[in-house]
């Protein structure tokens, strides 16, 4: 590269580093990811009171509800698990790009987000 004060150099080895923090994160939410979804409950898990008094449906209505929130943490946080991998895997392409066109000052960034 030249010395030309408009010029900037990315130093690819914190790109690197920064991937290995996201892929540390996504790395983590696997094992949260399996724990969610094997946190299922049927009706049975609610009936705490006097069947003769409150009867089943108040036990559905609670596991339904209850299935519901633990479906949406799930999808919630396979969303991260896979957001933080693909986070990963963009910045190490974005270092291997720069390096491997260190001379050249203008780079396609969009290629690395839209393919």
């Amino acid at each position: 590269m030249s010395t030309d004060k408009r010029e900037f150099k990315v130093v690819t080895r914190m790109l690197r580093a920064e991937a290995v923090t996201w892929r540390q994160r996504a790395d983590k939410t696997e094992p949260v990811v399996r724990a969610v979804q094997g946190a299922g409950l049927t009706e049975h898990a609610f009936a705490v009171a006097d069947f003769s008094v409150l009867g089943i449906v108040n036990a559905e209505s609670q596991a339904e509800v209850y299935e519901d929130f633990r479906a949406f943490m799930e999808q919630l946080v396979r969303g991260a698990h896979t957001e933080f991998g693909q986070i990963d895997t963009t910045l190490r392409k974005i270092a291997d790009e720069y390096d491997r066109t260190e001379d050249t000052t203008k780079l396609d960034l969009d290629k690395f987000y839209h393919r």
